[in-house]
């Protein structure tokens, strides 16, 4: 995962040897690091020992499909950020992926390469968005759960005020009425 001082890690996996290279020459000249697989076993299989910060992922695989790789991911650890790349324009298709958790679809035709960096780059903010919503709701989550707790003690500090010094100011008084009364 990236950090402040390092760039996002990205994988691409597609079949097609030739625009793999082309996909990843381009992005590693964006300044992300990056690393490749030619099948879904090739994925899932560097996936099991590393973490990426966003996949790009061939719709069509040789040896499956990106879908069946992505629910197959879902599964078994936590999801991983992905954007598709397929040459197929079906529109199906592509609400299908997104319905799974792709941030984006694009498709491989002759403005790609120039397209996909600013994909990316999107995809990345919308991942760091998502951290950040994550990371705040569970700082109000805590918040919360510290307000809860302070009230409590707050109220039994309250109570203990109420028996202890007015409980005994009225016995005193009463006290003293009965006194005064005989």
């Amino acid at each position: 995962m990236a950090t402040p001082d390092q760039p996002p890690h990205i994988l691409v996996v597609d079949d097609d040897e030739g625009l793999l290279v082309l996909m990843a020459e381009t992005l590693r000249g964006e300044g992300y690091e990056i690393d490749t697989a030619r099948s879904a076993r090739t994925a899932r299989t560097w996936l099991d020992g590393h973490a990426v910060d966003l996949m790009i992922l061939d719709l069509k695989l040789q040896d499956g499909d990106g879908p069946a790789l992505v629910a197959s991911l879902q599964r078994n650890r936590t999801a991983v950020p992905f954007v598709v790349v397929t040459g197929q324009g079906d529109e199906k298709i592509a609400v299908e992926v997104m319905k799974q958790g792709a941030l984006d679809y694009v498709m491989k035709d002759t403005g790609l390469l120039d397209r996909l960096p600013a994909v990316v780059k999107r995809a990345l903010t919308a991942v760091a968005q998502g951290k950040a919503l994550r990371a705040a709701q569970a700082e109000h989550r805590r918040l919360e759960r510290e307000i809860v707790a302070v009230s409590e003690r707050e109220r039994h500090s309250i109570g203990a005020d109420l028996h202890d010094n007015l409980g005994q100011q009225l016995t005193a008084l009463e006290l003293m009425c009965t006194l005064a009364k005989e």
